[in-house]
């Protein structure tokens, strides 16, 4: 299979090349080596739960063969950098002594394309940061002996290493809804260009009763982050400022399930993100966003309109930027993010909460902005959480 995907792709390069030279003779295919999961795409994705775990490298040759060759491979953590600014991450090495690999040979032996196996394992989960997504590169240093060239798109694998995120979520209903009073007191709010709002969700239920609105968090017609309307399916997340409303009618939610959801006003647009990936948005007119409003009682986190259209689920990860994110930064950080971010104006994990004097509960803001979650529950339910 590799060996005929990569003659395919090779080929038609070459035998046009061969054409513009005006060369009559058959054009000469160069075997190539090449890491054998970067065939495809540069990195690969490896979940670590528990160590010790980790994956298998080998190289592959576009042609069998017809001797033994060995293949120096090694770490390459100088090449993330640049892997970073290409891709749009931020990735970061893993934590000296927390990995290990095996070897630093393969060999592939005379009749075959595929080379013998490394392993290249994390040992320890002790050092490595809450949010934080690890990468190792791991490249072809040279080849021995051998007629074989290095396919460079495939030198390199960028190992990514997913790390579950332990946590918990608050539940949100009538009895437990939040709300931010500090925005109101902060004139500064009054005139933002951009904002991002985000938020993991996971719903019991959605409302059965007009207007069929469950809000998750914003303020009512100033920056509304809700599922349903009266125009909208139950299920569908929409967003609103105004008359800007747009619906994520080709995504409908189910319940007992997590996402991620983001809405993104960029002057330019307001735009929708599920679980990081771009599902529509509206133009819009250069207009900013009053986050000081008192507008319906102002910024509320599973409520809207006077504390009505409760949320009936969980939600955790609920963030306020003054910038517009792209899609790149939300699927990065849509687990944790650092409460000291750029532009992060106000971050409720909502996995702790403290009692507040006089019944309720208070959920800080991460940031020390001072922009805390009070809600109405002395004893809100909590439930354990975990993602990759």
């Amino acid at each position: 299979m590799y060996v005929m995907k990569l003659k395919y792709l090779i080929a038609p390069f070459v035998l046009a090349a061969a054409a513009l030279c005006g060369c009559q003779e058959t054009a000469e295919i160069h075997p190539v080596a090449y890491m054998t999961d970067a065939q495809k795409t540069v990195s690969k994705s490896v979940t670590i739960d528990t160590p010790p775990a980790g994956t298998e490298i080998s190289v592959s040759s576009s042609v069998p063969v017809n001797k033994d060759t060995k293949i120096k491979i090694s770490l390459r953590p100088d090449l993330l950098e640049e892997y970073n600014a290409k891709y749009q991450k931020n990735y970061v090495v893993p934590p000296a002594d927390s990995y290990t690999l095996s070897g630093d040979e393969v060999v592939i032996s005379a009749g075959y394309s595929r080379s013998s196996e490394v392993d290249f394992t994390v040992t320890s989960l002790d050092d490595f940061q809450e949010g934080t997504t690890y990468c190792m590169p791991v490249s072809i240093e040279r080849i021995e002996n051998s007629g074989l060239a290095v396919l460079e798109p495939s030198r390199t694998l960028f190992i990514v290493l997913k790390t579950p995120v332990i946590s918990k979520a608050i539940y949100l209903g009538s009895s437990n809804i939040y709300k931010v009073p500090s925005f109101q007191e902060d004139a500064n709010l009054a005139a933002l260009k951009a904002i991002t709002l985000e938020a993991r969700v996971y719903m019991d239920g959605f409302q059965n009763y007009d207007p069929y609105i469950s809000s998750i968090m914003g303020i009512e017609g100033e920056c509304g982050v809700r599922f349903g309307d009266v125009k909208v399916p139950k299920n569908v997340l929409q967003i609103c400022h105004g008359d800007y409303q747009p619906a994520a009618t080709s995504k409908p939610f189910d319940t007992g399930k997590w996402y991620h959801v983001a809405a993104v006003w960029s002057g330019k647009s307001w735009d929708i993100f599920i679980d990081g990936v771009y599902v529509t948005g509206v133009a819009t007119q250069g207009e900013t966003i009053n986050l000081s409003s008192d507008n319906s009682g102002g910024f509320y986190l599973g409520a809207s309109y006077g504390g009505g259209r409760p949320l009936n689920g969980y939600v955790a990860e609920c963030r306020v930027w003054t910038r517009a994110l792209t899609e790149a930064e939300i699927s990065n950080n849509m687990n944790y993010v650092n409460p000291e971010s750029d532009g992060l104006l106000a971050y409720w994990r909502m996995n702790a909460w403290e009692a507040k004097d006089g019944g309720g509960n208070i959920v800080k803001d991460l940031t020390g902005h001072g922009y805390d979650a009070v809600g109405g529950s002395s004893n809100p339910r909590m439930m354990d959480t975990k993602w990759m």
